[in-house]
């Protein structure tokens, strides 16, 4: 008796089988051109849009990199950016599902997770696709276009590459510099404020509150770190932002002058300590948070930015 229970329900298993995979191969695979998702070169793509749910992002390239322009005005992570660009133009149509489906439930079709448009220079858009549930191998994606009944698979990888929040393609530089570039630094509120200035032929040397030469490596150190800081969260914008996070008071304010002009990080250690470090950036695009970490390595005091040997005063 056991026997025959586990040969039919061999059979079942069996059934189950044969009936996906023919739900899975109807159709054929193609890798040509033709069967690309959205037909464009990367350079001629001037927007990428993405929907989901209620949420709208918008990508727009900006010179020789890309804005996000929706649903925040930010500077946009060129890396990011280009994968998710890459990703869209690889992509093709792996296999036709079905011609004219009776329902689009089955596929997570009926309400789709993901709308994704591609628009080009000039003013073209693509057709527009939209993405549904991940098929049962987990290595295709259900896809349909806005116009047309058919359902076909896609590779699931544009669901993973598209399917992010707003944040995830922002810049996470916390103050855009080149630390070779920088000829003063301004540090207040840390102990007491310290001045540091670049001769060309001299190099670094302190003019406040002391003025000795200072250990260009120490700075170097300091800049690069600055440079190398990434954001971990952005956290909030408007023109209360800086009230709001303590940042009219903050802890420490490092400005720093090069040709391009004068550039100010404010930073306030959050009442959370889960929280991290409060930054803001002027100019910049509202308040972040970054490694609580980053503001006990900033050196403290004079003596921390003095060059170990000082050079011998010159007799009368």
């Amino acid at each position: 008796m056991r026997w025959r229970s586990l040969g039919l329900l061999v059979l079942v298993l069996a059934a189950l089988a044969v009936a996906y995979y023919a739900l899975e191969t109807k159709g054929t695979l193609s890798g040509s051109d033709a069967n690309r998702l959205f037909q464009a070169e990367a350079k001629d793509v001037e927007k990428i849009s993405i929907t989901r749910g209620e949420e709208l992002i918008v990508l727009k390239r900006e010179g020789d990199g890309w804005r996000l322009i929706e649903p925040v005005q930010a500077t946009a992570d060129v890396s990011e950016v280009a994968s998710l660009l890459r990703t869209l133009l690889e992509a093709r149509e792996e296999r036709r599902i079905e011609e004219a489906p009776t329902g689009l439930a089955d596929y997570g079709l009926e309400r789709p997770s993901l709308h994704l448009s591609v628009t080009l220079k000039g003013g073209n858009t693509l057709p527009a696709l939209l993405l549904g549930d991940v098929n049962p191998n987990g290595r295709s994606v259900y896809a349909k276009r806005p116009d047309q009944p058919a359902v076909f698979l896609a590779t699931a990888i544009v669901r993973v590459r598209a399917d992010r929040k707003p944040d995830d393609f922002r810049d996470k530089t916390l103050l855009a510099l080149e630390p070779n570039e920088v000829t003063q630094i301004e540090l207040v509120g840390k102990g007491q404020s310290i001045s540091l200035s670049h001769a060309e032929g001299k190099g670094w040397e302190i003019s406040k509150p002391i003025k000795v030469r200072a250990d260009a490596a120490v700075i170097g150190q300091l800049l690069w770190k600055i440079k190398d800081a990434r954001v971990t969260a952005f956290v909030g914008s408007g023109p209360d932002a800086k009230r709001r996070y303590g940042l009219e008071r903050p802890d420490l304010i490092v400005e720093l002058k090069d040709a391009g002009g004068v550039k100010r990080l404010l930073l306030k250690k959050a009442a959370d300590p889960q929280v991290g470090l409060y930054a803001m950036t002027e100019p910049g695009e509202g308040v972040v948070t970054i490694d609580p970490a980053f503001l006990d390595s900033v050196p403290n005091g004079p003596d921390a930015f003095k060059q170990a040997t000082q050079p011998a005063s010159s007799s009368p």
